[in-house]
């Protein structure tokens, strides 16, 4: 079905590291620290270059191609199954499909998977002790420090190249998960898939300001305690926000959002207007944080001065999008 090379490339874009022999393609298994509560540490998942059947002799994981996409990039449907024609529609841009053949492999999926999926063993913070200390050179390359860094617990995978960034609950500060974050790639898994980060907010275990700074990620408020600001920082994971992060940081005594600069950013600019509808509608004072023409995208790619400027520039909340912009 697929053509030679057609695999490699799909594996390559998923982030998954193989050696091939004859037809298959041997790796760690993508999905193991999902199935059974660690990671793969030796290799023991294969699939086939021609098909796209793959299989781990290890902990069972199995299936197609598809399935495959759907549980490494977390395309879900709204009942948090994969969701195929999402993975569908990613393949369909990667590599030429023959879409009948992969009808019918749809057909073969349901009789893929045999029995329950294990549930993992419960998170606790020794999972993070397989990781290395964060090396200079990528604390540098984007302007953190040590002491920042391990306040906030970033831990680091050598072997990716990239950041590990615990997700805690809200209430326990006990370890959920964490995001993989690629330094010198694009790498972005959240760890086990499905995590629900939703519910709690970077930064919530060791913040001790009363003023606020909202930010999309957990490394911008690393960013903000390295540069030693006169306010904490919280990171909602991405730029959308939910009920139950609303209701964690409305609690401030001051709320300044600082989504990705919305005069530049799609996202941003939508999560900034959500944010401003959410804030009338609940009678609640904020403020937004000012990037005036820096052209930058996010405080990550600003010195302490133009943090300290957009701060100290940010727009009170009244009732006209200008609050936003500023």
């Amino acid at each position: 079905m697929y053509r030679d090379g057609d695999i490699e490339k799909v594996l390559l874009r998923l982030g998954i590291d193989g050696s091939q022999r004859n037809r298959e393609i041997t790796g760690l298994c993508p999905m193991h620290l999902e199935r059974v509560g660690r990671q793969d540490n030796n290799p023991s998942w294969s699939i086939n270059s021609e098909t796209g059947v793959h299989h781990c002799f290890s902990c069972g994981y199995k299936g197609i191609l598809l399935g495959l996409i759907a549980d490494v990039l977390e395309f879900k449907t709204k009942f948090d199954r994969p969701d195929y024609e999402a993975a569908k529609a990613w393949l369909q841009q990667e590599i030429e499909v023959d879409f009948e053949e992969l009808a019918k492999q749809l057909e073969e999926l349901r009789n893929a998977y045999v029995g329950p999926v294990p549930r993992p063993i419960e998170m606790s913070d020794a999972r993070l002790a397989v990781f290395d200390e964060v090396p200079d050179w990528a604390l540098q390359a984007r302007q953190l420090t040590r002491s920042a860094a391990s306040n906030h617990e970033l831990k680091w995978d050598r072997k990716q190249e990239a950041w590990i960034i615990p997700i805690r609950n809200a209430e326990s500060s006990k370890l959920m998960g964490w995001q993989e974050k690629g330094q010198t790639n694009r790498t972005f898994r959240n760890r086990p898939a499905g995590i629900q980060k939703s519910l709690t907010l970077f930064g919530l275990d060791v913040l001790i300001d009363s003023s606020v700074l909202i930010v999309e990620s957990p490394l911008d408020v690393v960013k903000l305690s390295s540069a030693k600001l006169q306010l904490g920082g919280l990171a909602t994971y991405g730029a959308s926000v939910s009920q139950a992060q609303f209701d964690l940081f409305r609690k401030a005594e001051k709320l300044i959002f600082a989504f990705d600069n919305p005069r530049i950013d799609a996202a941003g600019e939508k999560a900034s207007k959500e944010m401003f509808a959410k804030c009338k509608e609940s009678g609640m004072e904020c403020w937004f944080f000012n990037y005036g023409d820096s052209g930058l995208k996010d405080i990550g790619d600003m010195s302490k001065e133009q943090i300290e400027y957009g701060i100290a520039k940010a727009k009170h909340f009244v009732f006209g999008e200008d609050a936003i912009y500023g």
